[in-house]
Order: C-alpha cells, then sequence, then structure tokens
C-alpha cells in the first residue's frame, strides 16, 4: 500500500511518498518511496505582504481604483470640454481657455465680480455670454458634490460626517437667502470667508456644546449641483434657445453628473445546481427553506435521555409559529405542543434558548410596514420588493418605486425602508431549495417522522452536499482547482462548462478563483506536486493531509467553553438590544464598540474615558467617527487582531500614537503614568500591553499568528475536497458491492507533533540551541516540513482513534504519556528517513513576474512588480558634490527626532524658528516641543503664523527616476526602490561584472544594458532573480543555494537552500553557525557559479560548471 503525506502550510507543502504492508506498524514492513519539500513563498502566508499580512492584491487594488478614478475624472474633463468647444461654448484654442480660465479664477486677490462664483450666482438672475456659461459648467464638473448611496453608506462614519455637512450647509444657504450652492459660495467669498470643504474641528463653526470632534461646516450633495445646473438651464435657455436646445441639456447633464453604478458582487454556484447561482438569503424561498431545515432537525428530548423526532403535524405547529416572527424561545415552542417542563429539545442549552424565525417576513408583514397584506402576496410580488429594497442605492428612486407598487402611505414607506435584510447568499440556487423544500414538507421516514435536509438531498439528488457525486469517476490527473471546487468560488467572466486551456494566462479570468490569495497558491502548488507525484509514482492508494486543529476536549474544557459561550451570548444579546434603543445597526462592528466602551469601566459608565488621553467618550460618540477601535499592540508587528488587543479611544489620541505601541509614545511621556492608572480599569488580558515592556513580552509569549492557523484551516478543508477528485465516490468491495472508500483523510495537527517526538525525528534536523531531542522542531531548516510529511503518511486511522479517545490523560500526566503505545512504523524508519531527508534538496517557487503576450495585448498584468516609491519629489535642478538629486518632499512635524532633522527643513525662517523652539532637547522633550508650538496661537508673545503645523518641506540627496512631460522636461522624480534581476556579464578579457536591473529600467521599451552597449562581444553568464537557485562548487563539493537578495552595489547574498527563520537576524548571531554567503561577480566566477533548476520534487537540472 501506497500512501502520500502531505503537511500543507500557508507557504510551504512538505511531502512524503511511503510504501507498507497494510497499516503502518502492522507488518513491520516499509520504505519511503520519495521525500521532499516545496517552498512556495518567502512570506509566512504566501500571497501577502511580509510585515502587514495584508493580501498582496489590496495594495495593488487600492492603487488601481486611485488610477480608475483619476482616468475617469480627466475623461470626464476631457468629454465636457470637447462638448463645450463644440457648442461654442469654450474657445477651440487652448491658449485662450486658459486665458478665460485665469480671468474668471477665483483665487485670492481676483477680482470677485467677475470669479466664476460670481456667474455662477448672476446665472441665476441674467445672461451669461456662451463663454462665461461653458466656464461655469466646467468649474461645477470639478467638485460635483457628495452622491449618498444607501447601501454602502449605512454604518460609514465618514458619510455620517459628510451628511452632517449636507445638512449645515442646507440650513446655511436657507438662512443667507441663497439659491442654489454656486451662489451661496459667492456670498461666502464676499464676506472673506473660506469656500474650501475641509475637515476642521467643530468648535471652530458651532456654539453647541455637545458637538465634539471635526466636521464639515458645510459639503455640497450632488442633488444641490443637479439643483443649480437645472435652475442655471432653466433661465439661460431664455437668453439662448438656439444653442441650448433640449438635446445639448441632456448632454451636458448626462456628461456633468453621470455616476457610475456600483459593480455587483459576483456571486458563486449552487452547489447542486452547479449551472444556477445561490440564491440570496432575503429570499423567501430561501427563509422558507431555512426555517423548515431547522424544524426539521429538532427533536424532543425526554427525562430518559431518549430523542424522538417531530410529526409533520408537530412541526407545522411550529413553523407557523416561527414564519410570522423574527424568534421564538423553546418554552414557548414546548407550549405550542402542549409539553410539560419533563421535556427538552435537542438544540436547547444554556447558550440557546430560542429559535430564529422568518426574519423577512416578520419584519416585513409587521404593523409598521405591510401588515397582513404581505402573507397574501405571491412568492415572486414579495420578492419583486424585497430584490428592489437590496439592490436600489438611490433613496428617492426607491421612495417613487413604493409609492407605485406598494400602495403604502408615506409613514409606512418609510419604515419599510429602513428594514434590515439578511446580506450574503445561501449555498443552494433556487431550483434546489424548490426542491429541497418540497420534499422537508411532504416526506417522512419509515416511523412516519419528518425529515432532515441530508435525507431530503439524498432523496432528490442521491447524494448530500458534503459527500459529492457518487457516480463521479476518478481523474488521472488533478485540474486546476477552478474545476472541482466550482461551488466554493465566485463565477469569472465565463463558463465553468467551457474552461480554457489551463496555460491560458486568462484562465482564472474567465473561471473565476478563491479570493483568498494564500488558498489559491496553496491549491495551485498542491495540483502542480500531487501531479509530478503521480508522473514519477503512479496514484498513490491513500493521500493524507495534516490539518490545523486541537485534540478533541475533555469534558471540564467543553464545559468551560459552553459556560463561555453562554455568558458571551447572554451578553450580546443585550448589546443587541441596546443597539436598537441607540437606533444603530445590529451589526457584530457595532456590538464590539459598545463591549469596548463597557470594557473602558465596567461598573462606573461615567467614568469611561480615553485610555490615551483621558477625555470621557460617552454612549452618544460611541458609533461615529470620534473615536476609534484601535489595537493596542500594533498590528502590523503583532499581527494580533483579537478582542483582547482591541480599544476604544479618541481619534484624536490615535493619530497621535499612529503604527507604536502606548509605552512608545514618546508625546505621551510626562502623561504616561495616568494612561497606565486609567488602563488598571480595563480587563486584565488587556492591562499588560500597556506595559513598557509589552513588545517584548508579546514577542516571547505569541506563537504563529492567528491569522496564519485560519488560513491553514481553510486550505485544508479545500485540499481534501481538491484531492478527493483523484479517486471516484465509490468502488466494489472484495464481493462486487459498491462502497464509499475513504482514499483521503485528514490528521489532527497536535497529533503530528506528538508522534514525531515519541518517534525521535527530532534530532534528525538538530537545531544547535538545545541539546535535548524533544524540543521543538526545528523551524530553522525547511526540510521540517518533509518529516512532518512522513508522519502524516504513517499515522494509521486506528492510531489516530487510540490517541484522541486517551485525551483525557492530558490533564493528569500529560499528552506525551498518550504515546506509549504507539508503535514504529518498520523496523530502521529512522536512519532511513534520516538519509533520504538530509540528501533531499528543497523547491522554492520562482516567481519573475513574468508578463504573457496574451496578458500585455489585452492590457493587464504589464509590470512585475511596484516600479519605484509612491512618494513623488519635486525636483530643484540642483545636486549635491556626489552627483544625487538635490529633492524636496513633505514630511510630518511629529516625525522629527532631533535637531539634526531640522537642518532639512527648506523655509529658512520656520528651520530657525523649530531650532529655536527645540534648543538643547532631545527625545520626548524634543517631540513634546514641536507638539505644543505647533497648537500655539502664539510664541514669545507674539502670533504665532505657524500655528497648525503638520507637514514641512524639506530638501534631501536622493537617487531619483525623473518623470518627464510630453517636452521631454523633467518636473517630479521618484526613488527606484526596487531591483528586477542580478546579471553577470563575461567581459572580452574574462572577468566578470554584475549588473543590476532595477525594477523600472527593466519595464522601459527599448531599454538596453550599458554594458552590452560597451562591450557588445560580453556574454551574459548569469541572469538570477530572488529566490532562484544557483549551485557553486565549495571545500571540493557542490552545494546549492538560493538567492535571498541582492543590492546596487553588486553584491548578492546566497542562503544554502534549505535554510529558514529570520536570515537576517540568524546571520548577526553570533551563537548561529548560519552565515550569509555574499559575493561579487568575481567571487561567482571562483565558486565556479552556475544557475540550475530544482523542479517541484526536488529534482536537480544542473548544466556544470562554465567556464
Amino acid at each position: 500500500m501506497r500512501t502520500l503525506g502531505l503537511d500543507l502550510g500557508t507557504n510551504s507543502l512538505g511531502w512524503c511518498l511511503i510504501e507498507t504492508r497494510g497499516e503502518p506498524g502492522e507488518a513491520g514492513e516499509g520504505r519511503v518511496v520519495d521525500i521532499g519539500t516545496r517552498i512556495f513563498s518567502a512570506a509566512d502566508m504566501a500571497g501577502r505582504d511580509a510585515k502587514s499580512k495584508e493580501s498582496l492584491a489590496v495594495a495593488r487594488r487600492q492603487a488601481r481604483t486611485l488610477r480608475r478614478q483619476r482616468d475617469r475624472r480627466l475623461k470626464r474633463k476631457a468629454r465636457l470640454l470637447k462638448q463645450l468647444v463644440e457648442f461654442g461654448m469654450m474657445p477651440a484654442d487652448k491658449a485662450e481657455r486658459e486665458r478665460l480660465i485665469r480671468s474668471t479664477g477665483d483665487g485670492k486677490g481676483g477680482d470677485l465680480s467677475t470669479s466664476v462664483l460670481a456667474l455662477r450666482a448672476r446665472a441665476l438672475d441674467e445672461a451669461l455670454t456662451p463663454q462665461e456659461l461653458g466656464r461655469v459648467l466646467f468649474q461645477m464638473q470639478q467638485r460635483r458634490g457628495f452622491k449618498s448611496n444607501r447601501k454602502t453608506d449605512r454604518g460609514d462614519n465618514e458619510a455620517g460626517k459628510i451628511a452632517m455637512g449636507v445638512s449645515r450647509l442646507q440650513i446655511a444657504m436657507a438662512a443667507g437667502g441663497a439659491r442654489t450652492y454656486g451662489e451661496f459660495l459667492h456670498k461666502r467669498r464676499l464676506e472673506g470667508k473660506s469656500v474650501r470643504t475641509r475637515l476642521r474641528p467643530v468648535s471652530d463653526f458651532s456654539t453647541d456644546p455637545d458637538l465634539k470632534g471635526e466636521g464639515y461646516e458645510f459639503y455640497p450633495s450632488r442633488a444641490e449641483l443637479e439643483n443649480e445646473f437645472d435652475r442655471i438651464m432653466e433661465v439661460q435657455m431664455r437668453y439662448h434657445p438656439s444653442l441650448l436646445t433640449g438635446e445639448r441639456v441632456s448632454s451636458l447633464r448626462e456628461t456633468l453628473l453621470f455616476q457610475r453604478d456600483l459593480v455587483a458582487p459576483k456571486v458563486g454556484k449552487c452547489s447542486y445546481n452547479p449551472d444556477e447561482i445561490r440564491a440570496p438569503k432575503a429570499h423567501p424561498l430561501f427563509q422558507s427553506f431555512r426555517l423548515y431545515k431547522e424544524v426539521n432537525e429538532l427533536a424532543l428530548v425526554g427525562e430518559d435521555q431518549r430523542s424522538v423526532k417531530l410529526t409533520p403535524e408537530q412541526r407545522d405547529i411550529l413553523v407557523l409559529k416561527l414564519a410570522g416572527a423574527k424568534t421564538a424561545s423553546f418554552s414557548t415552542l414546548r407550549k405550542l405542543l402542549k409539553l410539560g417542563g419533563e421535556y427538552r429539545f435537542n438544540k436547547e442549552s444554556d447558550n440557546r434558548n430560542k429559535l430564529e424565525g422568518d426574519v423577512v417576513s416578520a419584519e416585513l408583514s409587521g404593523r409598521d410596514c405591510f401588515g397582513p397584506a404581505w402573507a397574501n402576496k405571491t412568492l415572486d410580488e414579495q420578492w419583486a420588493v424585497i430584490d428592489r429594497l437590496r439592490s436600489e442605492p438611490d433613496t428617492e428612486r426607491l421612495r417613487t418605486w413604493l409609492r407605485k407598487h406598494s400602495g403604502l402611505d408615506e409613514e409606512r414607506i418609510a419604515a419599510v425602508m429602513k428594514v434590515a435584510l439578511p446580506e450574503g447568499y445561501g449555498r443552494l440556487g433556487l431550483s434546489a431549495l424548490a426542491n429541497l423544500l418540497d420534499a422537508m414538507k411532504n416526506e417522512t421516514d419509515e416511523n412516519g417522522k419528518v425529515i432532515s435536509e441530508a435525507a431530503a438531498a439524498i432523496s432528490v439528488y442521491g447524494r448530500t452536499n458534503a459527500g459529492g457525486d457518487p457516480n463521479r469517476s476518478a481523474l488521472d490527473l488533478l485540474p486546476k482547482y477552478q474545476e472541482v471546487l466550482t461551488r466554493h468560488i465566485p463565477p469569472g467572466e465565463g463558463s465553468v462548462s467551457s474552461p480554457p486551456d489551463a496555460k491560458d494566462p486568462t484562465y482564472d479570468r474567465h473561471m473565476g478563483k478563491i479570493t483568498n490569495p494564500t488558498v489559491h497558491i496553496a491549491l495551485n502548488q498542491l495540483r502542480r506536486i500531487v501531479n509530478a507525484i503521480i508522473r514519477k509514482h503512479g496514484l498513490p492508494d491513500r493521500i493524507a493531509i495534516e490539518l490545523g486543529r486541537e485534540l478533541k476536549l475533555t469534558d471540564r474544557m467543553r464545559e468551560e467553553a459552553n459556560r463561555a459561550i453562554g455568558r458571551n451570548t447572554r451578553e450580546a444579546e443585550a448589546r443587541s438590544d441596546k443597539l436598537k434603543e441607540l437606533g444603530q445597526p445590529d451589526t457584530g462592528y457595532n456590538r464590539l464598540r459598545l463591549k469596548l466602551w463597557e470594557e473602558l469601566d465596567p461598573g462606573q459608565p461615567l467614568n469611561r474615558v480615553c485610555v490615551y488621553s483621558g477625555e470621557p467618550i460617552c454612549l452618544s460618540e460611541v458609533f461615529t467617527a470620534e473615536v476609534d477601535v484601535d489595537h493596542i499592540l500594533p498590528y502590523s508587528r503583532t499581527l494580533d487582531d483579537s478582542q483582547a488587543n482591541k480599544l476604544l479611544c479618541k481619534a484624536r489620541a490615535n493619530r497621535v500614537k499612529r503604527n507604536r505601541a502606548p509605552a512608545d509614545v514618546v508625546e505621551w511621556g510626562d502623561a504616561y503614568d495616568g494612561i497606565l492608572a486609567r488602563a488598571g480599569n480595563l480587563p486584565r488580558n488587556k492591562r499588560w500591553r500597556f506595559a513598557r515592556d509589552a513588545m517584548d513580552r508579546f514577542a516571547g509569549e505569541e506563537g504563529f499568528a492567528a491569522r496564519q492557523l485560519t488560513d491553514m484551516q481553510y486550505v485544508s478543508r479545500m485540499a481534501l475536497s481538491y484531492l478527493a477528485a483523484l479517486y471516484p465516490g465509490e468502488q466494489a468491495d472484495m464481493d462486487g458491492v459498491l462502497r464509499r472508500h475513504n482514499h483521503v483523510r485528514a490528521l489532527p495537527g497536535r497529533m503530528t507533533e506528538m508522534v514525531r517526538r515519541k518517534w525521535g525525528l527530532n534530532e534528525i534536523l538538530h537545531d544547535h540551541n538545545f541539546t535535548d531531542p524533544v524540543k521543538p522542531k526545528n523551524r530553522k531548516d525547511h526540510r521540517h516540513h518533509a518529516i512532518d510529511a512522513f508522519v502524516i503518511a504513517c499515522t494509521s486511522r486506528s492510531m489516530i482513534q487510540k490517541i484522541a479517545s486517551a485525551a483525557e490523560e492530558i490533564e493528569v500526566a500529560g499528552s506525551e504519556k498518550v504515546l506509549g503505545r504507539v508503535p514504529d512504523p518498520w523496523p530502521g524508519f529512522r536512519d532511513e528517513t534520516r538519509e533520504r531527508v538530509l540528501t533531499s534538496v528543497v523547491s522554492h517557487k520562482p516567481d519573475h513576474g513574468t508578463v504573457s503576450r496574451k496578458g500585455y495585448a489585452e492590457g493587464w498584468g504589464q509590470t512585475a512588480g511596484q516600479l519605484h516609491n509612491d512618494t513623488a519629489y519635486g525636483l530643484t535642478g540642483e545636486k549635491d558634490e556626489k552627483g544625487n538629486d538635490l529633492v524636496v518632499r513633505r514630511k510630518l512635524l511629529s516625525d522629527f527626532t532631533s535637531e539634526k532633522d531640522l537642518m532639512q527643513i527648506r523655509d529658512a525662517h520656520l528651520r530657525d524658528t523649530l531650532w529655536e523652539v527645540t534648543r538643547g532637547l532631545s527625545g520626548k522633550d524634543f517631540a513634546a516641543a514641536l507638539s505644543d508650538f505647533s497648537q500655539s496661537r502664539k510664541w514669545n508673545n507674539r502670533p504665532n503664523s505657524f500655528c497648525g503645523l503638520r507637514h514641512v518641506r524639506i530638501i534631501e540627496p536622493l537617487k531619483t527616476i525623473a518623470i518627464r512631460d510630453t517636452h521631454g522636461r523633467a518636473y517630479k522624480g521618484y526613488k527606484g526602490d526596487s531591483n528586477h534581476r542580478y546579471d553577470v556579464w563575461r567581459l572580452p578579457d574574462g572577468k566578470w561584472v554584475a549588473e543590476v536591473v532595477s525594477t523600472f529600467d527593466a519595464h522601459q521599451p527599448g531599454w538596453t544594458s550599458p554594458i552590452r552597449g560597451q562591450y557588445p562581444t560580453a556574454g551574459k553568464m548569469l541572469s538570477l532573480h530572488q529566490n532562484d537557485m544557483v549551485a557553486i562548487e565549495r571545500d571540493g563539493e557542490r552545494q546549492i543555494c538560493r538567492v535571498v537578495k541582492f543590492g546596487a552595489n553588486g553584491q548578492i547574498t546566497l542562503a544554502a537552500h534549505n535554510e529558514a527563520g529570520a536570515l537576517k537576524a540568524r546571520d548577526a548571531d553570533e551563537h548561529d553557525p548560519f552565515k550569509y554567503l555574499s559575493p561579487t561577480a568575481g567571487g561567482l566566477k571562483n565558486l565556479a557559479t552556475r544557475q540550475v533548476r530544482i523542479d517541484e520534487l526536488g529534482q536537480i537540472f544542473d548544466p556544470g560548471p562554465r567556464v
């Protein structure tokens, strides 16, 4: 029997193929057929940033969104300008247009009577020239106002600030007699007030003592701009009837005010009918299905603990009650069935005392909404209303539709619009829901009792959702996961029934993909490795894979967990009720905010203050942007997203704290004793995070990130379903009877660790820091994944059951005690495994960012990485003595830490002033002096012209990439910040020289190597990217190394293929034998370096030394 063991992680895959006679350990015979390790990401989690752990797609998506928004803004501007020129409302000559814009400018010192704002005001009462009118429209398109979206703005704090600004604008316009937004701005300008919409302290423009924090004094809505456009056109059409025809006005309005609709989310496929998309959870059919599923699963448990399922009559009584209620308690359901207290329901516990009903029907049939009329509507009529509530983003359009189709008065329409519907989608389509619902309603088991969803699925489809198709045929090789896990992924742009070639670069776009980048990469690597093993060794008889989960809980652990769940559930329900009283959406995030507010001082609500600043946080502020949910210890450094690391604080204080631990904030130095005192009111698991050594304690106490474990479990679940496609759903047994065979099985991760210790396998990769082989495995060698895979392959089902049943001994004697009865897989296995592991070569996935021709032709994926740093530098045209450009940029005042930093400030007056302010100070005193100065209206008894200063312009020398305009003039620069590859050339005299090619240069059309230009006969010996593999001759033997990094100085850094962990720290550790190898091009020649290919199974393809 051949068993393939797989240790699948978030950035690695260890594998081992063994051959045994029967189960390992039973017959005493076995051997290791093959073994290896594949590393597919240098980061802990593939597809994520090594520091922040965010998906690499996030930064790309954010940058892409900004680019698209800018492109759309420029296209709208160009489209409007083209129309205005075509209609004669703007000069065709560019110089004339610029002259018109300058003459009507609204800058300081300009003529207010001829400014564009004055034109917008005059356009309401008198004729403007066509070009003046065109100038008005051109300015209006630049700031079109905020357009609210009822779907996305719900719970958005920034949208709430904008809404308050819109409301203040309407009040101010009414008070000032302004008919339009443009007229309002003109009047403000005449009064010498600012016309810019900026976040400011509310106290600057409001006398209401209850209003705190920042807000907008006024903010235009899109409706205000629409109103202004319509009023201006109504007046001007009377003066220019031939110019402003109805068609032209309509075209201008569309260009000026058009808003792109939100892109609807992609919906996955039905588990039973892959050609059908999943139904929304708000659909009446889904709600009925869920209700019957819940009730049909109920059973009555008597005093003798015997469980009896419901009869159809009992079920119908309960369904009738739940169909019109949001929830119903189990005691109420017992009364409906006329049962005494000696009975309980199987789903009833301390943690669950009620069942959820049809929440959609309960809401919409309420007396404030449709009332009893809702039940009289057909399914299609109900769905028409629900679908409109789900999908309509515009409040007024929804109100208009309800007026026309609902027959409700305005008060009830308003109530219907406020109904919060369930979000998301189920796992079944409408046809499957209808079929299963019909079976659950009408079919019974052999005892006349109701049937479960699983029984209904077997009746209708011959299989359950989890079991897969029993009639499926086995596959020779794994296809791309999209063809097997169709129901787990959002759909792509094409049909799953006609997938493109697997090598087609547009495959993922056509078929869709799992949005979790770690899982996407892991499954693709799993396919490549398993298929390579099958091609080389044939299909294994079974596959074992590790799952990241603990052994089963003991009774005491389970009781403690249930009590905690019950307590948390009751507290969450109480917070839900509180949110309803406050008129806030009942969401998990709002419940978290309320919980964090309560934790500030559980016993004294009036004493709940911001731990950082000491400012009171009242309940009315909890759901506003005045307060933030902060990670006490920075998430980017700890990856701790647990509630124990979260705190409700003032937003202003959080901006000061930024990405630092509380004890590291120099600005709080003198006030830190007060912070510690306030932190004393927090739960115990939060207090220690304010200690001055909190980050050190965290580093010492925390293991793998919680996010990594979550991703590992998700990867494992997907992998189980994926690998099952290699085997048929049913096979004939010895008697010819078709039965299910579990060819793919899972092994708990904790068990792997214990068995590895028992078998003494930790000493194979001995860590020099430990002398005891039972210490934790050596994670500084990638090959530990292969050892884990060996353990997984050798762990039989009987062993799993034996260890799991003995988990109770954990509390008494420790987990290791249960392993005394675990037999060795076969004699001599330890020496055999040691030899195979130590001679294996770790395979590292290369990533050159190669661009496909087809992808390039379609306009996507055209770069192999970020071309340069995000910061744009201003060019002064000057250089320092080393030839570097002298460039300018803005820097946060709070980022200055010493007098030396002040010397970079370009403004001499500001530089001298700040030097005077901070003279003789350092550290916290220096930061405090800068902060006090920037917030003081007076300094040295004189008005402080730098009050409110946040950013400072500095000048510094830097090697930059110049960006040029259409005339070839450099107008800004960027720092390169990344290198694409490391090329090594052999010159005509035989010397090897290095050339580091930046990412920016590598993507420039027509770029050629300066070395090749200088030496046309030079030969390229190496072209290396990060994580490429090379072979070197050292100490008389071949060594396989990985390219870790290379720098602009021509030096490359290598490490042995198996070395893992924090290599930079290990290299600096004098007690660690690992050290980088950092040769120059000449050193590479002396080492006979050549590039080699290591395939997925660790096989070496070496061309041999080059001369």
